[in-house]
């Protein structure tokens, strides 16, 4: 593959390659087998469906990582509910075992490494508001952001005992803004009352 990770502007940067692997094994979950090779084959990458073969610690170019994005977010237009099940599954491949919260948004921030940053602007013991700039996963014009915030809510969830859900707060998206994808992110923290 070619390596673009010098390019100027928007498409510099690299992602590490266990991302990569993460994300496809995510499709294969929801989308089958077929549903992920269409996406590779849309993006031009059919080469990365042995992505597991490779050494998780490399990287790709961000220009590839970007074409793979496109090519789910076209494929998937307008399937906000599916593409948010891709992302809690993305959070689950990409830390099988768990992590500290805090340590989840300081690691994606090292695993994609571009001109975008994630952050916890606000945590109490009941809710958590998530700064995202330039989101990577949204930064077409028209597309939502449901899978990171899949994403984010699942690796959060994965944080608490049982007794406990992340709820979104709802926040209104114009997905025709050029800038869409910087956000506030409100999840709370709630209480299960079993009956």
């Amino acid at each position: 593959m070619f390596d673009n990770s010098d390019m100027i502007g928007e498409y510099k940067g690299t992602v590490k390659n266990k991302v990569i692997t993460a994300l496809l094994q995510s499709y294969l979950d929801k989308l089958d087998y077929d549903g992920m090779k269409s996406i590779l084959r849309e993006a031009e990458l059919l080469e990365l469906k042995d992505m597991r073969d490779v050494n998780q610690d490399g990287t790709i170019d961000f220009f590839s990582f970007k074409k793979l994005i496109a090519a789910q977010n076209c494929l998937l237009y307008d399937s906000d509910a599916l593409l948010y099940e891709i992302g809690r599954k993305f959070a689950f491949y990409l830390f099988p075992y768990g992590k500290d919260f805090e340590e989840v948004i300081e690691e994606i921030n090292k695993l994609i490494i571009t001109d975008w940053k994630v952050s916890i602007v606000d945590r109490t013991e009941y809710s958590v508001i998530i700064n995202v700039e330039k989101c990577v996963f949204c930064s077409e014009i028209g597309v939502s952001c449901c899978m990171f915030k899949g994403f984010l809510v699942n690796s959060l969830e994965k944080t608490l005992s049982t007794d406990f859900r992340v709820v979104q707060l709802e926040s209104e998206e114009d997905v025709s803004d050029p800038n869409h994808n910087t956000f506030l992110f409100k999840l709370m923290i709630e209480k299960i009352f079993k009956i």
